[in-house]
């Protein structure tokens, strides 16, 4: 007999009051895992397993919710409230979702962000000839030195001018803080800048309809299947959601993989020796230690699963980060290995409809990053202990990881 969800005996699975080490989090989750399947949060409920996080991600009764993350931390009442959701590609469902991106599929498949690696590959070549300056032997923070990389990459691919990448930028790290305890006291300020970010689309917009280029808003504006083109709002929102999606997310996750890579010198001599291990040791990377931590769902329809009854309006959180290491999926699960033949399995660009539509514009860009690593550095360590973002952050990475780097 199914039970409701609510009536069911759940462990508390969050202490939101406390900031977790890497070690501790990930130790959290394993409880969670060898427990139950599911357990229960503060607001809702959190599913902590691999296959059935794949089950319900692709449950089309639960809809994307993480346009009400900053109304639930900083609550009701606020000028987030003044925010309009409903033309993005994130929060969009049903046939609305499916007809986005089916517009949107040729300029971010594979084969269209291939076209993007050279600049990529001379972006990290022009910071590396820069942090050598001084000798082949060079002690840096990481972090700040590739800090502005995807923001670089999406400008490019966009066609934004150079002179405003500082205040593409400054939007990109103001969108995360809707995701976060930061928010509040600053819900005007992000509201407002969120509004200059609209203006400023919206001329970019314009001045493309006059003057079409190679770049990827010109393809969008011209992308049309049976009559059907993408508005003028739907532009916007696909403009920022990559901005909001696809950059702290890879800075995050290529300052973890160097800093998994500086921990390990017998993994970075193999990967001298057997460059061909560059791609899946970014795989193995995102499913080791990922930036994305939870992405969370609301119950649009009753449904029933594994004899769970969920409800309309029920929040659920999917942690990615106990998924990628659940070890009736994967072998060793808590094991970093580059050889790993299923690491490519991990949840870290979730799963389902809103499966991430950047997935092969971040590989490309920690995939080509990685490459000029290895090509340029004999050795790379740790020059002191990495830190930390808070450790209850849903899109979590490091502040600093200070490396030592010595060039061939």
């Amino acid at each position: 007999m199914a039970t409701r969800v609510e009536d069911l005996a759940l462990a508390e699975t969050l202490d939101l009051s406390d900031n977790p080490s890497r070690e501790e989090y990930l130790e959290e989750v394993a409880r969670q895992r060898s427990q139950n399947w599911i357990g229960k949060t503060s607001f809702g409920y959190s599913v902590v397993t691999h296959d059935d996080s794949i089950s319900l991600l692709r449950e089309r009764r639960l809809h994307q919710a993480s346009q009400l993350v900053g109304k639930l931390i900083a609550g009701t009442g606020t000028a987030l409230d003044q925010l309009d959701d409903s033309n993005g590609i994130l929060s969009a469902e049903g046939e609305d979702h499916n007809r986005l991106r089916r517009l949107v599929a040729r300029p971010f498949s594979a084969k269209a962000i291939d076209e993007l690696r050279p600049f990529m590959r001379n972006y990290v070549k022009d910071v590396l000839a820069k942090v050598h300056e001084s000798g082949d032997i060079a002690s840096f923070e990481f972090q700040a030195a590739f800090n502005e990389y995807p923001i670089a990459v999406i400008c490019h691919q966009v066609g934004v001018a150079q002179k405003d990448w500082d205040l593409f930028s400054y939007w990109a790290d103001l969108l995360f803080i809707r995701w976060s305890p930061l928010i509040i006291g600053r819900e005007q300020e992000f509201v407002d800048a969120m509004g200059d970010f609209r203006d400023y689309c919206l001329n970019l917009i314009e001045e493309r309809r006059v003057n079409l280029g190679d770049d990827l808003l010109s393809a969008l504006i011209q992308v049309e299947e049976e009559g059907d083109r993408l508005s003028t709002d739907e532009l916007v929102s696909l403009v920022q959601g990559m901005i909001a999606a696809g950059t702290d997310t890879t800075r995050n996750q290529l300052g973890i993989m160097i800093s998994l890579l500086a921990e390990r010198p017998e993994t970075w001599g193999q990967l001298r020796n057997t460059p061909e291990l560059i791609a899946n040791t970014v795989e193995e990377s995102l499913r080791y230690v990922n930036p994305i931590r939870t992405v969370i769902r609301q119950v649009a329809e009753e449904f029933e699963y594994r004899d769970v009854i969920f409800s309309p309006g029920q929040l659920i959180t999917f942690s990615l980060s106990s998924a990628n290491r659940d070890a009736s999926e994967f072998n060793e699960a808590d094991e970093f290995d580059v050889n790993r033949s299923d690491a490519r399995n991990h949840l870290t660009f979730s799963s389902g409809i809103h499966h991430c539509l950047g997935a092969a514009l971040a590989r490309a860009e920690l995939q080509e990053a990685l490459e000029a690593f290895v090509e340029t550095w004999e050795s790379v360590t740790p020059d002191a202990a990495p830190t930390w973002k808070h450790g209850r952050l849903a899109i979590w990475g490091p502040l600093a990881v200070p490396i030592r780097v010595k060039k061939n």
